[in-house]
């Protein structure tokens, strides 16, 4: 029975890592003000939504302007 419980939760494991596909949904900013939202965006294996951020914040530290997925 111990070794038919392993083997499940092995399989679940496998299955768990195998099937998630990561979804990112990305703003694009012009000044501090949100231009255009893009939801569900998918990502590349072993790609994280932060790595798409491409944006600047302005020397007060207020305004946006780039690309910002989360």
């Amino acid at each position: 029975m111990k070794k038919l419980l392993c083997a499940v939760a092995v399989l679940a494991t496998v299955a768990a890592f195998t099937s998630c596909n990561k979804k990112c949904t990305c703003k694009t900013y012009a000044s501090g003000v949100v231009v255009t939202t893009t939801e569900d965006v998918e990502l590349e294996k072993g790609k994280k939504c932060k790595d798409m951020n491409t944006y600047v914040i302005d020397s007060n530290g207020e305004n946006k302007t780039g690309l910002e997925c989360k």
